[in-house]
């Protein structure tokens, strides 16, 4: 399960901060609490690990069994999709043994046709079929005229009833799980990419996916649906999130101190140490310029790894080309070879030429042109110096990993929110440069 050390899940996804990205990673090795045999209801005797094996057995059996059955234009899709594919996946594989079809459920004098509800009522469930979006309005999910969305819906009948804090979604190719949110201008769940994660066996995923979602993490102590273990969980993630933002920002501070030193003591920037002794260049816009290489990196390892970076058109061959060659994860790997920490400044001549590609585009690399933060003018003193590999590997390793309990972990900038970098960006205003 190497990727879930680095977070790097491929089918999992986790919208508006519902739990942290890094808190994934721990989930999936077993070190959160609440993560033993008995608390996933595990006979005495099983192991946890060989359960999970199990279970994904039996949840590749109805996926495969689903995926022939879909294509038959002579079967009906509610049956396929959802009496023989997630109901089985959730009653045999997830735990909710006592998930039951229901009609419409009032809460607050309001109607919500939710279709499914389970654990005696305290989880809402709406499962439809695949040609149903979760985010598309469709008169069945609405009420008195109202199209509303799957999702939609669920989120509502939350924040509508006490007695229920989470809730499930699915249309057999997608799964959310939700949680009682009062902003519905900002959607927070974790969602599974069901097709993906059976079709490209990625037993990894799957893993994460039982122990986040099982029926045991939702089941109230007491009738009291805060009391489990999911909201546990939510509380201990987000002083961990708390965590790693502020290592986040300790490890830009790193970086910002790596590149400032390193571009002033190279001996080639003679012109660089003169600007800044005669008082042209003043440690304040030295730092300016600092701070704009910091949102370049920054920026790259967010578009890189959402894979928003390329142009639409951009051909495999150019993609691949951009990132063996190219790209700011490059960097972020060679950070960890030691031997990678050199004297040269090849990886800093090769970074000036991915910042060109990005201000001019560049059809090889399947680089649009961006201008803005990589124009001319935001960095003319760095990028007109060197930088040698070793503070440049240094900065991207402050940036790129930080240390937990549990070993080296990188940061996650593919699901990190609009508030954690806003975080960031305001701790870099309260410093104050100083150049001795």
């Amino acid at each position: 399960m190497a990727r879930a050390t680095a977070t790097g899940f491929e089918a999992v996804r986790i919208e508006g901060g519902l739990l942290p990205a890094e808190f994934l990673a721990q989930a999936a090795a077993l070190q959160a609490p609440h993560q033993t045999e008995a608390d996933y209801r595990i006979p005495a005797g099983l192991r946890l690990r060989d359960e999970i094996g199990r279970y994904w057995q039996i949840a590749r059996a109805l996926w495969h069994r689903y995926a022939a059955e879909r294509q038959r234009a002579d079967r009906d899709p509610a049956a396929v999709g959802v009496h023989e594919w997630l109901e089985p996946l959730l009653r045999e594989v997830l735990g909710f043994k006592d998930i039951r079809p229901v009609d419409v459920v009032e809460a607050e004098g309001r109607r919500f046709p939710l279709t499914h509800q389970a654990l005696d009522g305290h989880v809402p469930l709406v499962l439809t079929t695949a040609n149903r979006s979760l985010d598309r309005g469709h008169p069945d999910f609405g009420d008195e005229g109202r199209r509303r969305s799957p999702h939609a819906l669920v989120q509502e009948y939350l924040n509508a009833e006490k007695r229920a804090l989470w809730g499930i979604v699915a249309n057999g190719v997608q799964l959310r799980l939700l949680r009682d949110n009062p902003s519905l201008t900002r959607p927070a769940y974790l969602e599974v990419d069901l097709e993906r994660l059976f079709e490209e066996e990625l037993y990894a995923d799957f893993a994460l996916f039982w122990l986040l979602c099982h029926a045991s993490r939702l089941t109230p102590r007491d009738g009291d649906p805060a009391a489990c273990v999911l909201e546990a969980w939510r509380g201990e993630a987000q002083e961990t999130g708390e965590r790693a933002r502020e290592r986040l920002r300790e490890g830009v501070e790193q970086a910002l101190r790596e590149l400032g030193c390193g571009f002033l003591e190279h001996p080639a920037n003679t012109d660089l140490r003169a600007r800044i002794q005669a008082g042209e260049l003043t440690a304040e816009g030295y730092y300016h310029q600092l701070l704009r290489l910091i949102y370049r990196f920054l920026f790259l390892f967010t578009t890189e790894d959402r894979d928003l970076l390329h142009h639409p058109a951009a051909t495999p061959e150019a993609r691949a080309l951009y990132r063996e060659g190219y790209s700011l994860a490059r960097l972020r790997e060679l950070a960890l070879v030691r031997s990678a920490h050199d004297r040269h400044h090849d990886l800093w001549e090769g970074l000036r030429v991915t910042f060109r590609a990005l201000r001019e585009g560049a059809e090889p690399l399947g680089l649009p042109p961006l201008g803005g933060l990589f124009a001319d003018d935001q960095c003319p003193d760095l990028e007109s110096a060197r930088l040698g590999n070793r503070r440049l590997l240094a900065a991207v390793r402050a940036l790129a990993w930080f240390r937990a309990d549990h070993g080296l972990t990188r940061v996650n900038y593919r699901d990190m929110d609009t508030e954690e970098l806003g975080s960031v960006y305001e701790s870099l205003l309260e410093l104050v440069p100083v150049i001795h």
